[in-house]
């Protein structure tokens, strides 16, 4: 398989397991408000946002439960690889 084939197969790996908890976390956060929301009778619309907001704030400050040291690691791999997939043949 060739460089570039790996390369890209292995971004779709990272992004897939940087965001999988978030995405998880942000799912159980809105299933929460729902059910509040239809238990208390509340039809406005900010408060199905409001907590989905401020949870997505608070794992951007906080990293994401490690998404930074993954996306890093494969800068550094993508730029560790630069000079192999320049040298490469594209065919």
């Amino acid at each position: 398989m060739p460089l570039y084939l790996r390369l890209l197969q292995h971004a779709f790996a990272t992004a897939l397991s940087a965001i999988w908890a978030c995405v998880l976390v942000l799912l159980i956060v809105g299933l929460v408000a729902s059910i509040l929301q239809a238990v208390l009778q509340i039809e406005d619309a900010t408060f199905a946002l409001l907590p989905k907001t401020l949870v997505m704030i608070l794992l951007a400050l906080t990293g994401g439960f490690g998404a930074l040291g993954l996306f890093e690691a494969l800068a550094r791999n993508f730029i560790m690889q630069a000079p192999a997939l320049v040298h490469q043949s594209w065919y």
